[in-house]
C-alpha cells in the first residue's frame, strides 16, 4: 500500500473507534429495572447533571440555544394497571421521590415535560390517548402535592418511541419520562 492509502486507512479506522462511544451519548435516558424506585437525588442528578469543567473561550458573536438534544431526561418506573391511567399504590413511592427532586434547589425554577409512553399492544390512536392520560395522571399527582401546574406539560407519545425497539410489546416500553425544559419564564 502507498503511504497515502495507509494514512487514510488508519484515519478511517481511528474514526470508527472513536465514533462508537459518541453514539452511546445520544441514547435514550436509562430506565430503571422494574420495581426500582429512583431517589429524589438520583432524579435530580439525571435532570441536572453536575457541570463539566470546560475552558472558557472569548465570544465571537455566536450564542448557543438549548434544543431538544441538550435537554436532560429520566425514565421512571411508574406502574399503571393494564389499559388504565389510574395511578397504582406502587406509583406513589416513585412519584414522592420525583416531587422531592422537582422541589430541590437546582430544579425548583425549571419547567418539565411529563411524557407518557406505551408498548405496541393496541392501536396507535388508542396508545397515544392512553399515554397522554397517564402523563396527565402524573402531572395531576404532582400538582396535588404543590408543584406549580405551569411548570409541567403533559405529552403522550403512545408507542412511537419504544425503549426496546426490537421488542415493541415489552413492558419496558411502558414508562413515564420526565424531561427538563429549562428555566420557567416568569
Amino acid at each position: 500500500m502507498t503511504p497515502i492509502r495507509i494514512a487514510l486507512y488508519s484515519g478511517v479506522a481511528s474514526l470508527a473507534v472513536f465514533s462508537s462511544p459518541m453514539r452511546s451519548l445520544a441514547a435514550d435516558p436509562p430506565t430503571p429495572e422494574p420495581n426500582t424506585v429512583l431517589s429524589g437525588r438520583e432524579i435530580e442528578q439525571a435532570l441536572h447533571p453536575p457541570a463539566a469543567t470546560t475552558r472558557s473561550f472569548p465570544s465571537r458573536g455566536l450564542s448557543r440555544r438549548d434544543t431538544a438534544e441538550h435537554q436532560q431526561s429520566v425514565n421512571l418506573n411508574v406502574p399503571f394497571g393494564s389499559n388504565s391511567s389510574a395511578l397504582t399504590p406502587q406509583a406513589s413511592a416513585q412519584l414522592a421521590q420525583l416531587e422531592i427532586a422537582l422541589n430541590s434547589a437546582t430544579l425548583s425554577k425549571d419547567r418539565f415535560m411529563v411524557a407518557g409512553h406505551t408498548d405496541a399492544k393496541g392501536s396507535a390512536p388508542y396508545n397515544k390517548q392512553l399515554s397522554l392520560r397517564r402523563a396527565e395522571a402524573v402531572k395531576g399527582y404532582l400538582v396535588s402535592k404543590g408543584i406549580n401546574a405551569g411548570r409541567l406539560d403533559a405529552v403522550g407519545y403512545g408507542s412511537e418511541h419504544p425503549l426496546a425497539p426490537d421488542r415493541p410489546e415489552d413492558a419496558s416500553n411502558r414508562r413515564v419520562e420526565i424531561r427538563d425544559m429549562g428555566e420557567a419564564r416568569p
